[in-house]
C-alpha cells in the first residue's frame, strides 16, 4: 500500500501504481520517505503549496516494493521514476541507510538522486555518507532550503524541438 497525499490523490493508501498514473504521467515528483507522520503530511502540503508532486511513504520498508512496480509497469504508462527521494535517516525496521543501500543494488534506481533529512548534526555533510545521497538537510530545516535542495532535481525538461 502506497499512501499519496499530494496532487489530488487525497490522502488515501494505493496498492496499484496505475491508480498513480494520471496525476504522475510524464511529470517529475519527490518520493518523500519519512516515518512520522505529522511530519510527511507537512513536507508534502509545502511541496504541494509550491506547485510540486510528491508521494510519500511513512513506512520505508515499502518504498522498494512501490520503485520496483513503477519501473517494471509504471514507465510503460508514462509515469516515470521520482526525480529525488527525500529520505529520512532514523527509521524503525528499515532505516534510510538501509533503505539507499537496497536502492543501491538496483542499475535503473542508482540514476535517482537522494537528499537525506535528519535531526542529527554533523560537522560536515561528508561526516555521514548515503549510497546515492547528493545532500544533506538538517531538521528542524526552513521550507526555503528545503526548496533549494529539491528545485535542481524537479526541473521540466523540455523535448528537443523537432525540425
Amino acid at each position: 500500500m502506497y499512501y499519496c497525499e499530494s496532487t489530488g490523490a487525497g490522502g488515501r493508501l494505493i496498492d496499484d501504481v496505475a491508480i498513480l498514473v494520471p496525476q504522475f504521467a510524464g511529470i517529475p515528483y519527490v518520493l518523500v520517505v519519512e516515518d512520522d507522520p505529522a511530519i510527511l503530511s507537512v513536507i508534502l502540503l509545502l511541496l504541494e503549496t509550491e506547485n510540486y508532486a510528491a508521494i510519500g511513504f511513512a513506512r520505508s520498508a515499502e518504498v522498494m516494493s512501490f520503485l520496483e512496480q513503477v519501473h517494471l509497469d509504471g514507465e510503460s504508462r508514462g509515469m516515470r521514476l521520482p526525480s529525488v527521494i527525500l529520505l529520512d535517516l532514523m527509521m524503525p525496521v528499515l532505516s534510510g541507510p538501509e533503505l539507499a543501500q537496497q536502492l543501491s543494488t538496483y542499475p535503473w534506481a542508482t540514476r535517482i538522486p537522494i537528499v537525506v533529512m535528519t535531526a542529527q548534526h554533523f560537522t560536515s555533510d561528508d561526516d555521514y555518507h548515503v549510497p546515492g545521497m547528493v545532500d544533506l538537510l538538517h531538521k528542524p530545516f526552513h521550507v526555503g532550503d528545503l526548496l533549494r535542495k529539491l528545485e535542481p532535481y524537479l526541473a521540466y525538461t523540455l523535448p528537443a524541438e523537432i525540425g
